[in-house]
């Protein structure tokens, strides 16, 4: 398998992978120009030349792709000193280890109107999108980009639980009536950040009604709703810009202030806006 054929399967796969390249060779070294590929899940293609160098550079490339850093590697095939490798050859090496990370897996529960306009934005984000519902309907709506990923099931309890969700997954919740439920299916699956469309008050009701059914405070704390960032949002489109400028933020590593916009004091007016966009 070439170098591109692997990337080309990381990126169908949505798998990270290092690309490694010799930039530099002094002296005696096996390649002066050389490059490999070596995937998340250990898969590789191409050789810097073999031996300790490589060992030690593959080693360093499985930690940047855990670590999601790209760095230099600087290698003496000597067995002592400063960059030695242990080897006798004499020559010296610098390599670039570049990490191309996972596209952000966004699972949207339920595809009515404003997880369509987050999938619409989401997409050219390179964000890879996920929609799953009951309703057949809203997965062969015209305006759902045709590169998402669509579920059909009978509950969205069924349809959660096939969803291959790890700690780096972002989830939002927009179905119609099933928003509690989705919450349930979703209560011991991992994720990085899990929002509800939901008003204050019906996001406090739901809250109050997990942990008297047994939720630790923890994974209540982790549900993110009312979801999206204080723009005045009411169309479907500006909640969609809303929760996506919350989405970059935690994907860039960012932190963000506390969405303030639902009032206590009028939350009738926000629960309308919010179920009128779902």
């Amino acid at each position: 398998m070439t170098l591109f054929q692997l990337a080309g399967q990381c990126e169908i796969r949505n798998q990270s992978f290092a690309l490694i390249q010799l930039i530099e060779s002094r002296g005696s070294t096996p390649r002066h120009s050389a490059s490999m590929i070596v995937s998340e899940d250990g898969k590789m293609a191409g050789t810097i030349g073999g031996g300790m160098m490589e060992r030690l550079v593959l080693e360093k490339a499985r930690q940047a792709l855990k670590d999601g850093k790209s760095q230099l590697f600087h290698g003496r095939m000597a067995q002592q000193g400063e960059h030695a490798v242990g080897s006798d050859c004499g020559g010296a090496m610098t390599v670039h280890i570049a990490v191309y990370p996972r596209r952000p897996s966004l699972f949207l529960i339920g595809g009515g109107h404003v997880n369509r306009a987050i999938a619409q934005l989401a997409i050219p984000l390179n964000f890879e999108v996920h929609v799953v519902d009951t309703w057949q309907a809203n997965l062969d709506h015209p305006e759902l980009p045709e590169s998402c990923h669509r579920r059909f099931g009978e509950t969205f309890t069924s349809l959660i639980d096939s969803l291959p969700l790890d700690e780096d997954s972002l989830l939002i919740i927009a179905t119609n009536h099933q928003d509690k439920e989705s919450l349930n299916a979703l209560s011991d699956r991992p994720s990085r950040f899990l929002g509800l469309l939901a008003s204050r008050r019906k996001a406090q009701h739901f809250r109050q009604q997990l942990a008297k059914e047994g939720a630790t405070e923890e994974r209540i704390a982790h549900i993110r709703s009312p979801v999206g960032m204080d723009i005045g949002a009411e169309t479907p489109e500006e909640i969609a810009i809303s929760v996506m400028a919350e989405l970059l933020l935690v994907t860039k590593g960012k932190k963000h202030k506390a969405n303030i916009s639902e009032s206590l004091a009028e939350p009738e007016k926000k629960e309308m806006a919010v179920c009128a966009a779902i």
